[in-house]
Order: C-alpha cells, then structure tokens, then sequence
C-alpha cells in the first residue's frame, strides 16, 4: 500500500507541475511581451520629441527676429531724396512725362526751347533745380550753359507761345511756376493763367494751351544740387 501512495503522489506531483509551468511561462512571457510594448512605445514617444524638437530648433534659426527683414528684403541701395528735398531746392531732378513713355524736359541742343524728348545723351540738357521763392519756383539748369545760369521761362508770343532757357533773372515774373500735386501724386506746372504743357507731336513745351489739364510731371532725383 505504501508503494501505491507513493506512485499516486508522484502522480499528483506530476500533474502540478504540467498544469503550473505553462501557467507561471505564459505569465513571463505576457509580461515580456507588456515591457516590449512599453519600450517601443517609449522609444516612439523619445523620437516624436526629438523630431518636434529639431523642428522647433530649426524653425528658430530659420525665423528672424520681429521687426528685421529677411535678408533678402534689405534694401540693396538707399532710398531716393524725399519731394521736401526737391522742392526746397537741394536736389536736381529730371522732369519726366509719364503720359508721353518716360520723356524728359530738356533744352534743345542747338536752340534754347524746352522740349519733351526720349533720346539718350541729354543728362546735361535735362537735369533741374525747383528753386522755391515764396509759393512758386524758378526752374533751372543744373548745369550752367556757357557759363550761364539759364531758367525756363514762359514767353508769351504767339499761340500757345513757347518755354525757353533764359539766363535767370530774379526780378523775371516769366520765370516764376507754380508746382502742384494733382490727385494720381503727380505734378502740374502753372505759369500767368494757364497749365504748362506738352504738345502732342512737336513735343514741345508751351505756357498757353487753350485747354484743361493735361500733362502731368514726375520728379526722377539724380543727386544734390549745386551752388
């Protein structure tokens, strides 16, 4: 009988064993696969940060700081004078014809009527100085001419009469412009009783068109002016 418990216990003992260790197994190895999951996930979670961080970080380098222009809106060159410079005679200036394709005022080569022209090489011929003197201004060449001063001047012979470079008088009322802003931020030129012109075709510039406004003048700066 002893013998017979003896094999029954070693069987129970048996049975134990085979029912237990595929328990207790399962369990580790549910409990490796829980760490494994917890690893991964954490290690995603480290390389998200460490991604948003680099983006944070390179975003901060890439992004100037408030009120300073990215590199590539700087100015590459000073701004031109302002209207106040011109107007208070301290810059010559090109007088341009919008409405006529980027013409200039310029004193005729050979004579001395003051024409709208686009040919090149007239710098000396088409640089002015707006000479304030009360409300109105004196126009003259930048550049003296002979040695002379020479001013437009409004010459009221025959109709439409013409504007001419003459030497400048200060005591000459046909010298005297009035210069003002009009609604698109361009300039009108008035003399007498009439705007300054240009007509059409000739080119010219004259004091007595029998018609409303219909030249208009930009100022294009080209730098101080002199004495």
């Amino acid at each position: 009988m002893a013998e017979l418990h003896d094999d029954l216990t070693s069987i129970v003992d048996g049975v134990r064993r085979v029912t237990k260790l595929p328990a207790a197994q399962a369990l580790r190895e549910r409990g490796d696969r829980r760490r494994r999951r917890r690893a991964a996930v954490t290690g995603a979670g480290l390389v998200v940060l460490a991604l948003a961080g680099g983006a944070a970080l390179l975003q901060a380098r890439e992004t100037p700081p408030v009120g300073v222009p990215p590199s590539s809106a700087v100015p590459s060159v000073a701004a031109s004078a302002s209207i106040q410079d011109v107007l208070a005679g301290r810059r010559q200036v090109a007088i341009v014809v919008p409405s006529m394709g980027g013409a200039v005022l310029a004193i005729g080569q050979d004579d001395d009527q003051v024409r709208a022209t686009t040919r090149q090489g007239v710098d000396d011929r088409a640089r002015w100085i707006l000479r304030p003197e009360a409300s109105r201004f004196r126009i003259e060449l930048a550049a003296p001419r002979n040695g002379a001063r020479l001013c437009m001047t409004a010459v009221h012979d025959a109709a439409p009469g013409s504007v001419r470079g003459q030497a400048c008088d200060p005591a000459a009322q046909a010298q005297l412009f009035k210069i003002e802003q009009v609604a698109d931020g361009s300039w009108s030129l008035f003399q007498g009783r009439r705007y300054v012109q240009v007509v059409d075709g000739s080119g010219a510039l004259v004091p007595d068109l029998p018609e409303n406004l219909t030249t208009t003048y930009e100022f294009a700066d080209h730098g101080p002016a002199g004495g």
